[in-house]
């Protein structure tokens, strides 16, 4: 992806430009994501950014609490580079990427003062999940993360002076542990794969997973090792994930709603990447501006009135833009593989035009996974 900075960095500015310039290079940032999640790019296909969203809503991260955008484009590189990788390799990748530890106070958390924000994040949204750590498990894990320091060249380095090298004990193991053997003993636990499976069926799926299928899943993909593919594979091939897209049970986040449309619509225009990334603020997910490091709301969490009709205003604005209209680039026909269920108000096979992409973008069906 086509850096959104330049080579000197924002904090290396005087500090009153400093802040203009985190938000240029965030917004620049923010057009080339979404453009890749529609179209792809040179190194990212459409359907492969598309999983990296998945797992950038995992691991959320905002543009705000960065000191630069760069920091995100090297966050959605590690997580591109462990797509066809094992859970273990990609939570370790995450425990020691920049962005996130920035999030989380990572670079704060000193051995003689260890900071407990990314330890108890790490144990109770990446790997565990809640009720399945002590808080004697949190303060040991924060000790065994403690050292990392951002270097000048925006990678993360473990300071030995900073870093606590004694023994812990964390979930019945005593060791000295650090970011990346912690990740690698929390991958190993049973809860690991419980909990993450939940996570991305409730994203991919839209409620929650019956608890024999759940089982089974983590079952099954512990003896895969934790592979990323299987799982999301495994995920859209069970009979629930296969009826939800029969019957259209799952309301599509909004940036699944605007990439597609900008996908079918066809227009590069900069006006069509500006409508539609106002729009997204509006209807609640601009790209890395999550609402907490929880991530974005699924399913049903988004019937919003405030949101919904976000939604449609959105897209209507795409269509009524006379620059993006003449820059469109429509398919030959409209046909019914568009949508999971048949439209409420638009007949498809169709031809397209201005008027059955309003019809389109204006049914309720468009809204649906």
């Amino acid at each position: 992806m086509p850096s959104a900075s330049a080579a000197i960095t924002c904090s290396a500015l005087p500090a009153q430009q400093r802040g203009a310039c985190r938000r240029q290079r965030a917004e620049a940032l923010q057009r080339q994501w979404l453009a890749t999640l529609a179209w792809g790019n040179g190194t990212i296909p459409a359907a492969e950014a598309a999983r990296i969203q998945l797992w950038l809503g995992v691991f959320p991260v905002s543009w705000q609490q960065m000191p630069d955008a760069a920091l995100l484009e090297q966050q959605i590189a590690t997580i591109h580079q462990h797509l066809a990788g094992s859970y273990t390799a990609l939570l370790t990748a995450m425990v020691l990427d920049p962005a996130l530890q920035l999030s989380l106070n990572g670079p704060a958390n000193h051995r003689r003062n260890p900071n407990e924000n990314l330890a108890r994040e790490l144990l109770e949204l990446f790997s565990l999940g809640e009720g399945h750590y002590s808080e004697r498990d949190v303060r040991e894990a924060a000790r065994a993360l403690t050292g990392y320091r951002l270097t000048a060249d925006r990678q993360l380095q473990l300071d030995p002076r900073r870093h606590d090298p004694g023994p812990k004990t964390i979930l019945g193991r005593t060791a000295a542990f650090d970011g990346e053997s912690l990740a690698a003993w929390l991958a190993q636990q049973p809860a690991t794969a419980r909990h993450i499976t939940s996570r991305l069926w409730l994203q991919r799926v839209g409620t929650p997973p019956p608890p024999q299928r759940l089982e089974a899943l983590a079952n099954g993909w512990r003896q895969q090792q934790l592979s990323i593919p299987w799982l999301l594979q495994a995920i859209e091939a069970s009979p629930e994930a296969i009826r939800s897209r029969q019957q259209g049970q799952r309301l599509a986040n909004p940036l699944e709603v605007v990439a597609r449309s900008l996908h079918l619509l066809g227009s590069r225009h900069p006006d069509a990447l500006a409508i539609s990334l106002r729009g997204l603020r509006a209807m609640g997910q601009a790209p890395f501006e999550p609402p907490s490091v929880k991530g974005w709301p699924h399913n049903a969490q988004w019937l919003n009135l405030r949101w919904l009709q976000a939604r449609r205003r959105s897209l209507q604005a795409l269509l009524a833009d006379e620059e993006v209209w003449a820059s469109a680039q429509l398919p030959p026909e409209l046909p019914p593989t568009l949508t999971p269920i048949p439209p409420l108000g638009l007949a498809l096979p169709a031809t397209p035009s201005r008027a059955t992409l309003s019809a389109l973008f204006a049914d309720p069906v468009w809204q649906l996974a």
